[in-house]
C-alpha cells in the first residue's frame, strides 16, 4: 500500500511540473500578443523616436539605451577594394536590415593637393617668381586642403613633392646691366635710361633684384648706331657696382 501511494504522489509531482511549464508557456504567448491600443502606442513611440534622438536633452547614455532596446547586433563586413563597409544590423524583433557606409580616404589623400592647382603651379613657374605664385593663386580665391591660404612654404613643398623646377634666374639670352654697358660702350646710368623708357626689354623678379635684359637683332643693331652719332652716350667709366 506504502509503494502505491508514493508511486501516485511521484506521478502528481511530475504532472504538476508540465502544468507548471505550459502555463509559463500559454503565459509567454499572450504576452507576445499585442493589442490594438498596445500596437497604437508603439507606432506612436516610432514616429516620436528621431525627434526625441535630436533633442538636446537627450543625454548619450540614454541613446545608448534607445540603441540597445531596437538592436540585437551589428555585424561588420569590410570591402578593402572599395573602400566601403557593410553593417548589418539585427533588431530586437527580428527585423534584418543592411547600410552600406564609405570609409574615409586616407590622410595622405586628405591633404593632397589637387591635381589642377600641381598643374597650374607647374605652368605659373615657367614665368612668375613663388611670391608671384602665391599672390596669383590667393587672388583667385584658391585654398589649400585645409582651407587656408596659399604660402611660401606651401609653393616650396609643391616644388618638392612634385618636383616642380623654380622659374630660372637668369635666362641664357638675357644680359646683366653690367653686359649691356660694356658691349656698347655706356655707363651704367644709360642703361637704367634705356630701361626706366621701355627703350630696352628687362625684367626683375618680385619688383626688385637685378634687371636682366633681352636685346633682338633689330635692337642691338638700332643701340650701335645711336651710340656711335651720339658722343655723350660714350661711357665715363662708371665705379657703381652692381
Amino acid at each position: 500500500m506504502t509503494a502505491t501511494l508514493e508511486r501516485r504522489w511521484n506521478e502528481a509531482l511530475v504532472r504538476l511540473e508540465q502544468i507548471k511549464t505550459e502555463a509559463a508557456q500559454f503565459q509567454s504567448r499572450k504576452a507576445h500578443v499585442a493589442t490594438a491600443e498596445q500596437k497604437a502606442k508603439a507606432l506612436a513611440l516610432a514616429r516620436d523616436l528621431p525627434r526625441l534622438w535630436r533633442a538636446p536633452t537627450t543625454q548619450a547614455k540614454d541613446r545608448k539605451r534607445m540603441l540597445r532596446l531596437l538592436i540585437r547586433d551589428i555585424t561588420v563586413e569590410k570591402l578593402p577594394a572599395a573602400r566601403q563597409v557593410i553593417l548589418h544590423l539585427r533588431c530586437n524583433g527580428g527585423a534584418c536590415t543592411e547600410t552600406t557606409v564609405s570609409l574615409p580616404a586616407p590622410i595622405a589623400e586628405r591633404i593632397r593637393y589637387p591635381a589642377a592647382i600641381v598643374a597650374q603651379v607647374r605652368e605659373l613657374s615657367h614665368r612668375l617668381s613663388d611670391p608671384q605664385i602665391v599672390a596669383h593663386l590667393n587672388q583667385q580665391g584658391l585654398r589649400s586642403p585645409h582651407g587656408k591660404p596659399f604660402t611660401l612654404c606651401m609653393i616650396k613643398w609643391l616644388r618638392y613633392r612634385y618636383d616642380i623646377p623654380p622659374i630660372s634666374l637668369k635666362r641664357p639670352e638675357e644680359l646683366t646691366v653690367r653686359q649691356v654697358a660694356d658691349r656698347y660702350g655706356v655707363s651704367i646710368h644709360v642703361v637704367y635710361y634705356w630701361i626706366e623708357r621701355s627703350i630696352v626689354e628687362a625684367r626683375r623678379l618680385d619688383g626688385h633684384g637685378p634687371w636682366w635684359i633681352t636685346i633682338s637683332d633689330t635692337k642691338d643693331a638700332q643701340l650701335r648706331d645711336w651710340v656711335r652719332n651720339s658722343g655723350h652716350l660714350q661711357s665715363h667709366h662708371s665705379d657703381v657696382q652692381l
